[in-house]
């Protein structure tokens, strides 16, 4: 019997999901790339204050992810068993839940921004211009949640081609209103910051309804319909509570400690947080097959065990790793590569450049680690219904050995900043050491349709 999968059929699945999800994020990547471009030709104040204000979003993005992500373990599961009425119920919950949670981002960017912003900086002037940012951004959240929810949910039932129509729809609008609000085209006044705020708000808007029309006109696996949205979804609120709880406590802890990580950077000085802003574009460009990947491993695995499948999932874990790790080392090779033409693009300082150079020869060794227990935990232990594993694992290695060391180190020793972020990072390598070895085994495999 092989160690790895031989079933042709597995690969494919895995890589028609994984191959358009990359595709996705290559374009969303595109998207943040422009705005930091087009934002860096008014200075470090707008680039930082940009980066800063976009953690609420972030944490949004986030909470919508651990949502969505809970919910598509059973999704996965279901659609492996062939029952999309029960999809619809869970979908109905899942929307409801997440638009919920928007109103309350909503809340904050309208009412506390000032606040929003100092938790990262005491910066005046940058507070200043963030506060400008999400009274604008703060309106298109509702959209965004909607459209990203529906995007897991098909995700999860194979349907990748309507995320890349609304992808390239929102890198359009979104870099052509950019030129036109940012600078002033078109007769409209150069409106800075807020420019780029009014441009991502109205793609946003844009998306949503193209979302909206495929969702309830065109597509024809799940088949929902407007009053799918009012059903009670009764009998299922106890089993996505049981499954949605943990993803959703898993990604909101990250996102608390990725924030955290943010403010350690950025009360290092607004240089560092300009540097942090650049290396991110790079770093998440470098990573969007993996993040395809870890799509495809989940809703594969979720499908195999729907369908009783339960020997060929252990194999097809083995695969997802070897896959991983190939993986890693290509998206090392691609930071390295790419960073020094991506850094000369900005109009910063000689020691922003540094900085970003630095921060991102340590991440191109990091990323390799990042590859293996990503795809292992976001992708093939959730998938395979053993979220709260994935939940203790994250929590224990950022929280009491990352963060801590990343604030030692950079907060209160003032060590240089490729020792500060390889700290900040250290805990993808012992992820690695735990997760891998109990991937290999069997009782990570869960059925989560069974009450």
């Amino acid at each position: 019997m092989s160690f790895f999968s031989s079933d042709h059929t597995f690969y494919k699945k895995l890589f028609a999901i994984a191959l358009p999800v990359a595709g996705q994020n290559l374009i969303n990547m595109g998207v943040s790339m422009m705005d930091t471009l087009m934002l860096g030709t008014l200075g470090e104040v707008a680039l930082s204050a940009s980066s800063i204000a976009n953690q609420l979003f972030f944490m949004l993005m986030t909470v919508s992810f651990g949502l969505s992500g809970g919910a598509n373990v059973m999704i996965a599961q279901y659609w492996g068993k062939g029952d999309t009425a029960q999809i619809r119920r869970i979908t109905s919950v899942l929307l409801r839940t997440v638009i919920g949670a928007a109103l309350l981002f909503t809340a904050a960017a309208f009412f506390r921004p000032q606040l929003v912003m100092k938790i990262f900086t005491n910066d005046a002037a940058v507070i200043e211009a963030g506060v400008k940012y999400l009274h604008i951004t703060g309106a298109y959240y509702v959209f965004y949640a909607f459209s990203t929810t529906i995007n897991f949910v098909l995700r999860s039932v194979g349907t990748v081609r309507i995320a890349m129509v609304t992808s390239v729809t929102t890198l359009v609008s979104n870099v052509f209103l950019n030129w036109v609000f940012i600078f002033g085209n078109l007769g409209c006044p150069a409106m800075g910051i807020e420019g780029a705020a009014l441009a991502t708000a109205i793609s946003r808007l844009i998306e949503f309804a193209i979302m909206v029309y495929y969702v309830f006109f065109r597509e024809d696996k799940i088949r929902m319909r407007f009053s799918d949205l009012i059903s009670t979804g009764r009998g299922i609120y106890a089993q996505f509570t049981r499954n949605a709880v943990p993803v959703l406590c898993n990604e909101m802890i990250w996102t608390l400690g990725s924030s955290v990580i943010t403010a350690i950077i950025s009360h290092m000085g607004t240089e560092y947080t300009a540097a942090m802003s650049i290396a991110s574009v790079v770093t998440q460009l470098a990573s969007v097959m993996i993040w395809g990947v870890s799509s495809g491993a989940a809703a594969v695995i979720g499908n195999s065990i729907g369908a009783g499948r339960l020997e060929d999932v252990r194999r097809e874990a083995r695969s997802i790793m070897l896959i991983s790790a190939l993986l890693g080392l290509f998206s090392s090779a691609v930071i390295l590569f790419l960073r020094g033409w991506v850094v000369d693009l900005y109009n910063i300082t000689e020691n922003t450049r540094l900085y970003a150079m630095q921060i991102m020869a340590v991440h191109s060794v990091v990323v390799f680690f990042e590859a293996l227990d990503f795809n292992t935990m976001t992708g093939t232990l959730r998938g395979g219904g053993d979220t709260k594993f994935v939940l203790i694992v994250d929590v224990i290695f950022m929280w009491t050995v990352a963060i801590p060391l990343g604030f030692l180190t950079g907060n209160y020793l003032h060590l240089s900043i490729p020792v500060v972020y390889a700290c900040l990072k250290c805990d993808e390598l012992l992820k690695c050491m735990i997760a891998i070895p109990h991937a290999l085994g069997k009782k990570w495999i869960k059925d989560v349709t069974v009450s």
